[in-house]
């Protein structure tokens, strides 16, 4: 029995992993489904607290695709706090943002 091919990347030609977006594009990024809650939870409510369950505007400024080819959205936006806000800027899945009509 001969050698055999090893599985995995072996030199094929693939397309750029990063494609920037220019000029960014505005999307709503929900906050409540990109990051679920325990079911079941009792708490209390805190006015200052993270305001984690609300639909936001975001700002995608790159698109970039994974090892396993899925594409992913360069995204920044405000999360509220209280009063105040503060940005972040991550990497989310392309399936979850949604162009702002």
């Amino acid at each position: 029995m001969g050698d055999l091919q090893s599985i995995g990347y072996n030199g094929q030609p693939v397309q750029q992993a990063f494609r920037p977006v220019e000029p960014p594009v505005v999307v709503l990024v929900d906050l409540g489904a990109l990051f679920p809650r325990e079911p079941h939870r009792s708490g209390g409510y805190n006015p200052a607290g993270l305001q984690m369950h609300s639909v936001v505007e975001g700002r995608l400024t790159c698109w970039g695709m994974c090892e396993q080819g899925y594409w992913w959205g360069l995204v920044t936006y405000a999360i509220a706090y209280g009063a105040r806000r503060r940005s972040v800027t991550h990497w989310i899945p392309a399936w979850m943002l949604k162009p702002k009509a």
